[in-house]
Order: C-alpha cells, then sequence, then structure tokens
C-alpha cells in the first residue's frame, strides 16, 4: 500500500514539473514578444493557468502581464496588483524585475492622478545603484514619464534633465531614434522658457538626422515648432520653406490642405507668417479658420490675438480693441484655471502625506486618532493657503499686464542690438572676402602652386600695403618696434592671416616645412608670450586679427 502510494505522489510530481517547464516556456515566449507586439504577450499570458505554477511563475506571470497591459495603453483604476508585485519583487526576483515593479506602480499612480506618488514609485524604480546589467530601455521609460510629470507641472529644468537621462541610456541600449526622439522633446520646453535659439538649434539637428536616416516624413512633422521660432526670429526664408515642407510631407493634411483638427494651431503660425510678410488677407483667413475650428483655449487665444495685431497694423483700432478685449478675457480665466490647479496640486501633496501617515497607523494603531486630526489640519491649512494665493494672484493680475508691457519693449530694444550686431557681423565678413578675393591675395595663391616661384619685393610691398588698407590693426601689429620682426617673420604673419597652408607658405618664403614650423612657435611666444602652445595656437590667434 505504502509503496503504491510512493508511485502516485512521484507521478503527480512529475506531472507537475512537467507543467511547470512548459508554462517556463510559455512565460519566456511572451517575454520575448513584449516590445513587439504586446497584445499577442498577453493572449499567450492568458493561456497559462495558475494550476501547476510555482509561486515565482505566477508573480512572474502577473508582472508580465501588468507590463503588457501598461504598453496597450490600458488605463489602471487601482494600484492593488502593482503593489502585490512590489511587495513581492523586494525580495525575490533580478533589480531589473524590481525595477518594472515599481515602475508599473508609478505608471498606476499617474492614470490614478496621483502625481507625487508616482514620482516617488519612480525614483525608486532608479534607485538600486549597483545593478551591473541594466535594461537601459526600461531606463529611458521611467526618466520619460518622469519628464512628462515635470513638463505639466511647468517644472521645466527638472523635465530637461529627466530628458537627457533618457537620451543618455536610449545610445547605450544604442536606440539612436528613440534617442532623438526624446532630445527633441526638450524643444518644447525650451519654447515655453522663451529660448528660440535653443529651440532652432535641436529641431535643425533632429531634422539632419532623420533627413540623414531618409525618414523623410519624421522630419517633415518637426517642422512646424521649427518654422514658429523661424518667424520670431525674422528668418523668413526658412519658415516659408518649413511651412511648405510640413504641409507637403507630414502627412497631417487633407487633399484639400486642411490640417487634422487637433493640429489647427498651425492656423495661428501661418497667420503670423503672412502678419510678418505684410500679406494681410492671408493672415486674417488664417486667423479665423482656427478661431471658427479650433475651440480649445490655445487656439481662442492665439487667433484673437493675431488678430487682434493684424488689425492694429492695418489700422482698424475698433476690431483690434475687440480681438484685444476676447484674448485678454481668455487670459484672465486663466489665472483663475491656474489658481484651480495650484489647490489641485497642493491637494495631491496633501493626499502624498495622507498616504504615508495612513502607512505609519497600521503599526501604530494608538495614535491613529492624532494622526488623522494632524492630517485634517494640514488639508485645511493648505485649503487656506491655496484660497490666499488665489487672491493675492487676482491682485497681482494689472501688475503682470503692466510687467508684460514693458518685457514686450525690452524684446523689442534686444530685437535693434540683435540686427546691430548682425551688421556688425556682416561688415566682418564682407572685409574677409575682400582681403581673400584682393588681386595681390590670388596672385600669391598661383605663386605658391610651385616651390620655386617666390614672390619679388614688389610683390611683397603690395601684399602690406594691401593690408594697412584693410587691416590697420594688423599692420600696426607687424611694425610694432618693440616686437622688431624680421622682414620674413613679418612675410609668415601676412600668409597666416591671408589663411595659405604651412605648405603653401614654405613655397613662397622658400623656408623648409619645419623651419616654418619654428618660426610660429617663435612668433607665439615673441607676440604673445606663450611657451606652452603650439604653431597652430599661433595661427588661430593671428586670424583673429582685424
Amino acid at each position: 500500500m505504502l509503496k503504491r502510494l510512493f508511485h502516485i505522489a512521484f507521478v503527480l510530481l512529475l506531472l507537475c514539473a512537467c507543467g511547470s517547464r512548459d508554462a517556463q516556456r510559455m512565460l519566456d515566449r511572451a517575454e520575448a514578444v513584449m516590445s513587439d507586439n504586446p497584445s499577442q504577450a498577453i493572449a499567450v499570458l492568458d493561456s497559462i493557468g495558475d494550476d501547476g505554477l510555482s509561486r515565482s511563475q505566477r508573480m512572474r506571470r502577473l508582472l508580465l502581464l501588468t507590463n503588457a497591459q501598461n504598453k496597450c495603453d490600458t488605463v489602471f483604476r487601482s494600484d492593488s496588483i502593482q503593489r502585490l508585485l512590489v511587495d513581492y519583487y523586494e525580495s525575490h526576483g533580478s533589480a531589473n524585475d524590481r525595477m518594472l515593479a515599481h515602475y508599473l506602480l508609478g505608471r498606476a499612480y499617474f492614470d490614478m492622478g496621483e502625481m507625487p506618488l508616482s514620482l516617488n514609485a519612480y525614483q525608486l524604480a532608479l534607485a538600486d545603484t549597483t545593478v551591473t546589467d541594466k535594461n537601459y530601455y526600461q531606463i529611458v521609460r521611467i526618466y520619460a514619464q518622469m519628464a512628462k510629470i515635470y513638463y505639466h507641472q511647468y517644472l521645466l529644468q527638472e523635465q530637461i534633465d529627466c530628458i537627457n537621462q533618457s537620451v543618455k541610456f536610449a545610445l547605450l541600449a544604442k536606440d539612436t531614434i528613440g534617442a532623438v526622439n526624446n532630445y527633441l522633446q526638450k524643444a518644447n520646453s525650451y519654447d515655453l522658457m522663451g529660448k528660440s535659439d535653443s529651440v532652432i538649434t535641436i529641431c535643425e539637428n533632429v531634422n539632419s538626422f532623420f533627413k540623414g536616416k531618409g525618414m523623410y516624413k519624421q522630419s517633415a512633422q518637426d517642422q512646424g515648432l521649427l518654422a514658429l521660432h523661424y518667424i520670431k526670429k525674422g528668418m523668413l526664408e526658412k519658415a516659408k520653406h518649413c511651412l511648405d515642407v510640413y504641409e507637403a510631407e507630414s502627412g497631417f493634411f487633407d487633399s484639400n490642405h486642411n490640417i487634422e483638427p487637433h493640429r489647427t494651431i498651425y492656423y495661428s503660425m501661418l497667420g503670423e507668417y503672412y502678419t510678418t510678410i505684410e500679406k494681410y488677407d492671408s493672415a486674417e483667413i488664417c486667423f479665423r479658420k482656427e478661431l471658427r475650428e479650433g475651440k480649445d483655449f490655445n487656439n481662442q487665444n492665439a487667433a484673437s490675438r493675431g488678430l487682434a495685431l493684424l488689425f492694429q497694423k492695418t489700422h482698424q483700432p475698433d476690431s483690434a480693441a475687440k480681438y484685444a478685449l476676447y484674448s485678454y478675457a481668455m487670459n484672465d480665466s486663466v489665472y483663475a484655471h491656474m489658481a484651480t490647479e495650484e489647490v489641485e496640486r497642493m491637494k495631491a501633496m496633501y493626499d502624498y502625506n495622507r498616504h504615508l501617515k495612513l502607512a505609519e497607523a497600521k503599526s501604530l494603531e494608538a495614535q491613529a486618532t492624532r494622526s488623522l486630526v494632524w492630517i485634517l489640519s494640514l488639508f485645511c491649512l493648505s485649503i487656506i493657503l491655496s484660497l490666499y494665493i488665489v487672491i493675492l494672484r487676482h491682485k497681482k493680475r494689472e501688475e503682470e499686464m503692466v510687467r508684460r508691457e514693458e518685457n514686450l519693449y525690452k524684446r523689442l530694444v534686444e530685437l535693434e542690438d540683435s540686427q546691430k550686431e548682425k551688421e556688425r557681423f556682416k561688415r566682418t565678413i564682407e572685409q574677409e572676402q575682400r582681403i581673400l578675393n584682393s588681386t595681390i591675395a590670388k596672385h600669391f595663391r598661383d605663386l605658391a602652386q610651385k616651390p620655386a616661384n617666390l614672390p619679388s619685393s614688389t610683390d611683397w610691398k603690395s601684399m602690406l600695403d594691401m593690408i594697412s588698407r584693410e587691416l590697420p590693426s594688423f599692420q600696426a601689429l607687424l611694425c610694432d618696434n618693440q616686437l622688431n620682426l624680421r622682414q620674413e617673420e613679418m612675410n609668415i604673419c601676412m600668409l597666416i592671416r591671408l589663411r595659405f597652408k604651412p605648405k603653401e607658405i614654405s613655397n613662397l618664403t622658400g623656408l623648409s616645412s619645419q623651419n616654418v614650423t619654428n618660426i610660429r612657435k617663435r612668433l607665439l611666444y615673441k607676440i604673445y608670450g606663450d611657451e606652452s602652445g603650439g604653431s597652430k595656437d599661433f595661427d588661430q590667434r593671428i586670424m583673429k586679427i582685424q
């Protein structure tokens, strides 16, 4: 009898082991297709029953299933499963499993509107710095989610820091496309910060990358923001090119040239472009189309503001005042909306503290009543503080409008200064072109092609006369009595300033290449007192003299 029972038990254990191995293969298969086809992963995981699974296999199935649901954009209404996973993987599985569990808890909190708790979960997911075999793709996802939270809370520098980390780990994962897409997100932050040069730099870099990869549609879809900042900087030809590419290649427009409904802010951008080039009828059509089709705040405010500025330019004061008042009313409502958001953010912080206190209360039930009173007091205090902030902001609204006008005037002054700087730069370029394209410079370049074709003394004098006219500061340096430069040293200085290469200088002076190099190093010390630099350091300094 005992022998028979032992035999039955052995058979059952063998069947369980076989079932467990089959289940493990299914789990591995689901994990393999997770990234490319999460829906298929869900189907595989749903086909695995809990019967015959070990506890570790059941938890792994639950972890993979929750991850696949998240990849399929499932909205989580509860954190119960995610908290179960975190509790288990705090003491089981690998560090990457633990990171994934905390990440999924953060995603649940995000869907539930618990932003502080979501950030806390993401930070815990990244807390283990001892992991050597890191899942870089998962780290990229975490930093991208944190950046999203910071962006919507207008914590722009924090968002940029998270994006930098996501780019870093995407490159470590050899996901260049992902790194570039994450890098592009910084442009939105710099846009809100008013840093047009940074926006332009980022967008141009990304566009160059996508074009190099033959991804022209992807490149075209990023042209909108770039066009807006080209318009702001007065770079109208580039702005027009971006607008044309955006409409022709982005895939956002139908056959009648109408953009997708959720992208109607484009008409504001196009209207601003037409206003700038004084095509006022076209600009008005764009702004009115946006006002008609874009029903959210951003479209209504941008369209009304655009119409107000347009009518101001076309000397229609009544119409300008009408849309200016509408824009003002829209902004006025934003202050109230921002005040409400402030209350919500403070309430979220209260909720975060409440969760912590309730967790402590489980182990300290004797202090439950006192903790509850403390929490309610904090809540009342936060509500009072929020109301105070609302009232204070309301009082300061008019002051803010005055400051905006002052900032606008300041920006106009800065634009004038920028224009002056461009004019100086243009004059410098024109001067450089005159020097390099002068008759004597071209003559020397012809001579430099053959080693034995040395310039005459008349040629050298003509060179010095041209430099005296165009570069008086440089001529003064050459003729400085304190430096006491020899004729061959003066000749080499002039040739370097006219961007002749070392080999050409050797041909024009009859000196060996090594001798030319030694003279340049000696001149670096003789003119600038620099003993540590090389011949190329001397070249760079000489070529900067205007």
